[in-house]
């Protein structure tokens, strides 16, 4: 059940506005108003009513007003989920949209039946209907942006959730500023608050006396996010390092600029080594040159190959990757080996197929 969070007395001035657009800045996600010929950039902005995504929708008004061309729109979700809870939250963003005089699209989603399918939580359920509403929003809007209200925070807890359940260099590359929303619509996800901590978004909102929406559900140690805010990074802050988020953030940063250069060469390899086939649902990899790379190099191109021909990489954990490689380099013979999104791979001497399974007949040399 959520509650409303009354106002606090105002604190010292963080300029959290400034930091919003320094943010903004460094990591290019919207383009200045540096005259007015300079068209508007529609912006769709999620807001759930929580601190982090009022306080981004406070600053992004404040910046529309200003520095940024922007013509905002509010979009809510309610997610079938804590019935009456979920109908003030609604009605919270609502009224604080019409307040800023800023149009609201809201929905409604059925997450328990979504999480009914096999393999799918309630936690990727919500995830997926919330960024196909928010698709949807952005659409309507015209807008190709979307901005969510994920923190620093955020961040942190995303790479330790990570590194607990095992991960490699890409996986500790978490949240970044910019990413599209899905593989299709070409609209793109931005995260405006990805610089600032919750503290200082907490702060901000006291000073602005504005209230927010608080979901208890966040403090319930029953999900694995929840025991790492909670009790996890306290123990590790007192017991190990009173910086731990900082040393974090500077893992995940360092773990970005090694997967830049890891992409470069993934790319180069896949054009010298990989041949797609005309119908978009197959490939063909040289045996020998796959043999001959590294192991890291083969099972990301094995995931790249996976991605590319609409497998999903969810049920691709490093595990199936090295145990699929490790079949197709056996023998010179090899397959079918069965892969995620009905996919499968099949090694016939120097040619190892992937591709749906009625295409995964190698050709003989």
């Amino acid at each position: 059940m959520r509650g409303i969070m009354p106002p606090m007395a105002p604190c010292a001035d963080t300029d959290f506005v400034g930091r919003v657009r320094a943010c903004i800045e460094a990591h290019g996600l919207l383009p200045r108003a540096d005259d007015a010929a300079r068209p508007t950039t529609p912006v769709v902005v999620g807001v759930s009513g929580g601190p982090d995504s009022v306080a981004l929708l406070l600053a992004l008004h404040e910046l529309a007003r200003s520095e940024f061309a922007l013509a905002l729109t509010v979009a809510h979700l309610h997610h079938g989920l804590r019935e009456t809870a979920a109908e003030e939250d609604r009605l919270f963003v609502e009224n604080l949209a019409a307040r800023l005089g800023l149009p609201c699209e809201t929905g409604r989603a059925d997450v328990p039946t979504e999480a009914e399918r096999p393999g799918i939580g309630i936690e990727e359920a919500a995830r997926n209907l919330r960024r196909r509403f928010l698709a949807d929003a952005a659409r309507r809007a015209g807008a190709g942006k979307v901005a969510l209200g994920h923190t620093a925070d955020d961040r942190v807890e995303t790479v330790l959730f990570r590194i607990l359940r095992g991960t490699g260099v890409e996986g500790l590359v978490a949240l970044e500023p910019r990413a599209p929303l899905d593989a299709d619509s070409g609209i793109e996800i931005i995260r405006p608050l990805i610089d600032v901590t919750r503290a200082e978004v907490v702060t901000f909102l006291k000073e602005r006396g504005q209230t927010w929406r608080e979901d208890e559900t966040n403090r319930s140690r029953r999900h694995a996010r929840n025991r790492i805010r909670h009790e996890l990074l306290p123990l590790l802050r007192e017991t190990f390092n009173p910086k731990v988020e900082e040393a974090l953030l500077r893992l995940s940063d360092q773990a970005g600029a090694a997967a830049e250069v890891l992409q470069d060469i993934l790319d180069e390899t896949w054009k010298k080594i990989v041949q797609e086939m005309p119908d978009g649902r197959s490939l063909v990899v040289d045996a020998d040159d796959f043999a001959a790379l590294r192991p890291w190099l083969q099972g990301s191109l094995l995931r790249r190959a996976v991605e590319r021909l609409g497998g999903g990489l969810k049920h691709m954990s490093a595990e199936r990757t090295r145990a699929a490689v490790e079949a197709l380099l056996a023998k010179s013979v090899a397959g079918p080996v069965e892969l995620p999104g009905d996919l499968a791979a099949t090694r016939r001497r120097r040619a190892i197929r992937i591709g749906a399974p009625d295409a995964s007949t190698a050709r003989r040399d």
